[in-house]
């Protein structure tokens, strides 16, 4: 660990720099030398998981890279990861389904499909990245051609399952329907969450007279229309303080949903980053999170300690204690009254205010404050001694995380990017804008 001396004299910038360069090295150890991106950073294994969002998010922090002119071989480096997923390269290919979607899981030495979840956002997420790494590098005509031959074959048209609903399928079958020979059928999801993502790629692709003719309970551009064109359709759960009562934009009026949704939403879909509302809703949802960590009135909680993302968490036995340092994969949301049912260990998530900086001015000083802490528990050591900060307990302050998942990590990367003193918005509003719409 660094010592409270070192960090005595690292001043605010010094601070923001520090962690904006490590963030891209954490991105530097997930790529793979074959052009995959692994499901994240593993502390005490070696694992072989690879990841189709992270191939999306990847890019994108490539781009970022090349920027700051930390990544002179980024063009380059990008194409073959391109070629990768678009199956054009003679060692390696990721397996799609029936109508495009991609696996959301493989083994990044065979290719082979990890699981059976041919996952519509995780494919959005890719097909976003290709499109944000596209534009970047606007004057590459092999990029250009292969992202558009990926964005022309991966089709997300038919995951609107109800205009009248606002659903989405949350997953198809490998022959790419949503009922199997048994009947059962794949669960859905509804406005809002990041499901915003495949519905814009679904939107854009429909306008292009993609997809089969949707009936008009599945037509992607009315799904869009009612329920992301505006928040007005949209379910808006309040927070209420002692003092206020903030509205943030939801799933369900009695509940909230996790903080990641908003933050990729803000990143990689244009109509939110390049919109008052949507900002403002962001806007919101931050201090909703901020509002709950301070209603749960721990003694032992400092005032920069919040965030409720996802991520690696503490494992708990039947009767609530942690079962050693046990790690399992966390959702974390927050709930009315104070209720932290849906984060019982208090795990604190670093980089849910690090993605909230455009829109709360404070979070940029907790960042700071969290990295200045003398107990230094969200400091975790990449392999070449870079510190990054990541998830903690509160509960169980002796409990560390064995993984770093690399699509919730991103927004850490991208909020630091999105500093005024670093790229700014206008970094992503220009290149995250792929269509006018």
């Amino acid at each position: 660990m660094l010592s409270t001396q070192v960090m005595a004299f690292e001043s605010d910038e010094e601070i923001i720099h520090k962690l904006y360069r490590n963030s891209y090295t954490f991105w530097q150890e997930v790529r793979n030398d074959n052009g995959t991106f692994q499901d994240g950073y593993h502390f005490d294994q070696i694992s072989e998981r690879g990841s189709i969002a992270n191939v999306g998010m990847g890019l994108i922090a490539t781009a970022i890279a090349h920027a700051n002119c930390w990544e002179p071989d980024a063009e380059k480096m990008a194409l073959h990861t391109l070629n990768v997923v678009a199956g054009r390269d003679s060692k390696i290919s990721v397996p799609r389904n029936k109508n495009g979607t991609y696996i959301h899981f493989y083994n990044t030495t065979t290719g082979e499909q990890v699981g059976d979840d041919w996952s519509p956002v995780d494919s959005a997420i890719m097909l976003k990245g290709a499109q944000f790494i596209k534009n970047y590098f606007s004057d590459n005509k092999e990029i250009a051609e292969v992202v558009d031959y990926l964005f022309e074959s991966t089709d997300l048209t038919s995951f609107i399952a109800s205009v009248e609903k606002g659903q989405i399928w949350l997953s198809a079958y490998e022959d790419g329907s949503f009922v199997d020979e048994d009947g059962t059928e794949k669960h859905k999801t509804l406005a809002f969450n990041e499901y915003m993502i495949v519905a814009s790629i679904a939107y854009q692709q429909a306008l292009r007279g993609m997809g089969a003719d949707a009936a008009p309970d599945n037509d992607p551009i009315a799904f869009w229309n009612k329920w992301y064109e505006t928040t007005d359709n949209v379910h808006k759960p309040v927070y209420e303080t002692s003092s206020e009562r903030i509205e943030v934009l939801g799933v369900n009026p009695n509940w909230f949903i996790s903080k990641f949704n908003f933050q990729f939403n803000n990143y990689l879909v244009h109509h939110y980053s390049n919109s008052d509302v949507y900002q403002s809703a962001s806007h919101n949802a931050a201090r909703a999170d901020f509002a709950w960590w301070n209603d749960q009135a721990s003694s032992e909680r400092e005032s920069y300690e919040w965030g409720s993302g996802a991520g690696s968490c503490p494992q708990r036995r039947p009767d609530g204690s942690p079962q050693g340092n046990d790690n399992k994969y966390c959702v974390d949301r927050i709930r009315k009254n104070g209720d932290r049912s849906q984060n019982e260990s208090m795990v604190v998530s670093p980089h849910i205010l690090a993605g909230f900086m455009p829109q709360l001015d404070s979070a940029r000083d907790d960042l700071i404050a969290m990295y200045r802490d003398d107990q230094q528990q969200a400091h975790y050591r990449l392999e070449d001694g870079s510190v990054i900060l990541w998830r903690y307990s509160l509960d169980h302050p002796e409990w560390r995380a064995k993984a770093i998942q690399a699509v919730d990590f991103s927004t850490m990367l991208f909020g630091l990017a999105a500093l005024e003193e670093n790229l700014g918005m206008e970094f992503f509003n220009k290149y995250n804008h792929y269509y006018d719409f």
